[in-house]
């Protein structure tokens, strides 16, 4: 049996999706079918990385039948088709807000004022306290609903548009910010730039001070003008504020998203050699992970991009908690070498480092930058230590390893400009105080090192 779609799906699918469906297809209401009921028997119990024989399935679903390609084919199609509407109604059934929308919409449809009126109170009790554009276009949708059945009652003379016009708008600036905040991210590591249309002309004409009263608008409004204009840091103070007080009004993915434009502002702001912002990045990580923010597909570069901003800041205890409560998270396959070389960066900080020697030691890397960034540890450690042998010989394989790389990175080339001045580091006479200022300068005047304030800072420290 090829990998087919159905197949495909099945393996999402947790155990207890698996038995709700097969309830599903019990329901003469959506399934009438024994074939698909006997299918989806034989497929529900198959286990991870198997791919049964289709003509065995077959045998299953049609047990007096010989194989017929065709209409296995057919029958794969029918269950399909069940399992997309059970995952739809699944979906729907979860979705309380939307069901409410569109009782009223049916509502409208039968001329029903008083059920409509029951069921907009409901939705608006649900919509307290959501501040997203998605919960100011239910609104506008709601009130068109209300709008429409008074109008078809005739009562014309008492209808006003303006609240639908006003919230259409409010609508129409959230999404258009949002999508412009996701253009403008994307750009930056794309390379590529978009007609942005109305957006420069809405700048000009409206009033916007009227509308950062509303989350969603002030939010994905001083999120853009970070992007474009992040010089002016006002605005990342505005987007700050209001994560605070509404991030978690917000829905998760969308929430996310706003978390990380903010700590993206905040390192470049670092990159660019202000280094107060390492403090508000370690509080945008902090109020995030409560939030749950940075929990959607919690990376290994995420784990250690927290740990090592809470270091940078000095928070060490902090960033030990870290490590102990949110290790959970991670992918099961980089769990413990994310772990260990988080920790040996810990215990470097604290100048423990024969036992960040042993954590390195723990580390296995699939990944080229991290595994540079071990390496470049233990240059820091040997440099320190007086393990000036073992350095000598760390950098010449090191030097071997970044240039097997076809096609080396960005930070491939950082940690080649790390070797050499390691390099010269190391060779470097103490004695010569020329020898090492033009060193110096040189690791200044570099834009692509890597551990460039660490170079920097044993050049001071050179007597």
């Amino acid at each position: 049996m090829k990998d087919g779609k159905l197949f495909q799906l099945l393996r999402t699918l947790p155990i207890a999706e698996r038995q709700q469906f097969r309830d599903f297809l019990h329901s003469p209401f959506h399934n009438k079918r024994e074939d698909c009921q006997r299918l989806w028997a034989a497929l529900e119990g198959v286990k991870e990385g198997q791919l049964p024989e289709k003509e065995r399935l077959f045998q299953k679903s049609y047990p007096k039948s010989p194989y017929n390609d065709q209409r296995f084919r057919l029958l794969q199609s029918a269950v399909l088709g069940l399992l997309e509407s059970f995952l739809v109604l699944r979906e729907f059934g979860q979705n309380e807000l939307q069901q409410e929308l569109l009782l009223i919409r049916e509502y409208r449809k039968r001329g029903l004022a008083k059920h409509l009126s029951g069921a907009r109170r409901r939705a608006e009790k649900l919509l307290e306290g959501l501040k997203t554009a998605d919960a100011l276009r239910v609104r506008h949708e709601i009130a068109l609903e209300a709008f429409q059945l008074e109008a078809q009652e005739n009562r014309i003379a008492n209808l006003s548009y303006q609240p639908l016009l006003d919230q259409w708008d409010e609508y129409y600036l959230a999404m258009k910010l949002r999508q412009a905040c996701s253009a403008k991210t994307y750009e930056s590591v794309a390379s590529t730039s978009y007609d942005y249309g109305l957006l420069e002309a809405l700048f000009e004409r409206v009033d916007w001070e009227r509308y950062l009263a509303i989350p969603a608008i002030s939010l994905y409004y001083h999120g853009y003008m970070m992007l474009v204009r992040p010089e002016e840091e006002a605005h990342f103070v505005s987007l700050k504020q209001s994560l605070l007080l509404h991030g978690e009004s917000f829905p998760l993915t969308e929430r996310r998203d706003l978390f990380i434009l903010a700590a993206n502002y905040c390192t470049r702001k670092y990159n660019e050699g202000r280094k107060d912002y390492a403090r508000e990045l370690n509080e945008i990580f902090k109020v995030g992970l409560t939030a749950g923010a940075f929990l959607m597909q919690f990376s290994r570069f995420t784990f250690r991009n927290i740990v090592i901003t809470a270091l940078v800041v000095g928070d060490f205890e902090w960033a030990e908690r870290f490590m102990e409560d949110y290790q959970a998270y991670l992918p099961q396959r980089h769990r413990e070498s994310t772990v260990s070389s988080s920790r040996a960066l810990l215990e470097y900080q604290r100048k423990n480092y024969g036992q960040a020697l042993k954590l390195l030691q723990k580390s296995e890397y699939g990944d080229r930058v991290l595994n540079l960034s071990a390496k470049a540890l233990l240059i820091k450690i040997y440099y320190e230590t007086g393990e000036y042998d073992l350095l000598d010989a760390h950098l010449a394989a090191m030097r071997t390893f970044i240039r097997r790389q076809k096609n080396p990175s960005y930070h491939e080339i950082n940690y080649r400009q790390l070797v050499d001045f390691a390099q010269r580091l190391l060779e470097l006479n103490p004695y010569d105080p020329d020898a090492k200022a033009r060193l110096r300068e040189e690791v200044e005047t570099t834009k692509t090192v890597a551990e460039k304030e660490w170079l920097l800072w044993m050049l001071k420290e050179v007597a």
